[in-house]
C-alpha cells in the first residue's frame, strides 16, 4: 500500500517524497539511540524503485559518511536530517570541508528536542545546549586572558573547557582517571548506547 500511495502522490504532482518512518512513540523504535544508523533505508530504496521523482531517506542518519553511502549506492536521492542540525548547526559546512571528526554528532537521545517539544518547552539539544538559545548564550572572547581550572572531564567539564577556550581563557582540565568521559564513558559500553562515544570523540577533537 505504501508503493501504491507513493505512485498516487507522484501522479498528484509531488516533486519529492520524504520517507519518514513511524514516530517517536511507535511500538517499534524508529529514531532512538538503540536503532542502528539508517536502519530503515531499505524501505526508502523500495519506494525509489517504483517512482520517478527524487526520494529522501531519513531516520537515524547522523553522519556524512552514512548519508554519502546511501546516495552513492542508490538507496536515496536525498538525505533528510533534523536533529543532527540541532546537535551541530555547522554540520554541512564541516562535512563539505572534510572535517567530519569536528561534527558534534546527534546521539538520538530525544531528551531535549522531542521531549521538550511534547512538554511545550523550547526545543534544544542535550549535546549542544546552545541550540535554540543562540541569542542568549553568546560566547565572546574575553579581553583578559584568565587561567581557568576545570575539575572533572565528564561531558559537563569538557563542555565548560571548550566554552572557556572559545572565550580565550587558558584552560587546564583535571581528571583523576586516565581518560575523558565521566559517566558517558560508562554509558557508551551499554548495548544500544554506542552513539555516546561520538560526543566524547567530538570533545576530544575540540580539546586538541
Amino acid at each position: 500500500e505504501i508503493i501504491a500511495l507513493a505512485k498516487e502522490i507522484q501522479a498528484a504532482g509531488a516533486t519529492i517524497i520524504n520517507t519518514g518512518i513511524a514516530w517517536h512513540e511507535s511500538r517499534v523504535p524508529t529514531i532512538v539511540t538503540s536503532v542502528p544508523r539508517a536502519a530503515f533505508a531499505e524501505m526508502t530504496a523500495t519506494v525509489r524503485r517504483h517512482v520517478d521523482i527524487p526520494v529522501a531517506a531519513s531516520n537515524r542518519i547522523n553522519s556524512p559518511e552514512v548519508g554519502e553511502e546511501l546516495l552513492a549506492n542508490g538507496t536515496a536521492d536525498l538525505i533528510a536530517m533534523a536533529r543532527p542540525f540541532l546537535a551541530d548547526p555547522d554540520f554541512v559546512a564541516k562535512a563539505a570541508d572534510g572535517r567530519a571528526d569536528a561534527i558534534n554528532t546527534c546521539i538520538a537521545c530525544n531528551q531535549a528536542c522531542l521531549d521538550h517539544s511534547f512538554g511545550d518547552k523550547r526545543a534544544t539539544c542535550l549535546v549542544n545546549p546552545r541550540a535554540c538559545h543562540e541569542r542568549e548564550l553568546v560566547l565572546v572572547p574575553s579581553p583578559i586572558r584568565r587561567k581557568v581550572a576545570i575539575v572533572g572531564a565528564g561531558p559537563a567539564g569538557l563542555a565548560a573547557a571548550v566554552a572557556a577556550g572559545e572565550r580565550n581563557f587558558d584552560v587546564t582540565v583535571f581528571e583523576e582517571r586516565d581518560h575523558f568521559g565521566g559517566q558517558f564513558a560508562l554509558a557508551m559500553q551499554i548495548p544500544g548506547k554506542e552513539e555516546f562515544k561520538e560526543t566524547l570523540r567530538y570533545f576530544t577533537t575540540r580539546m586538541k
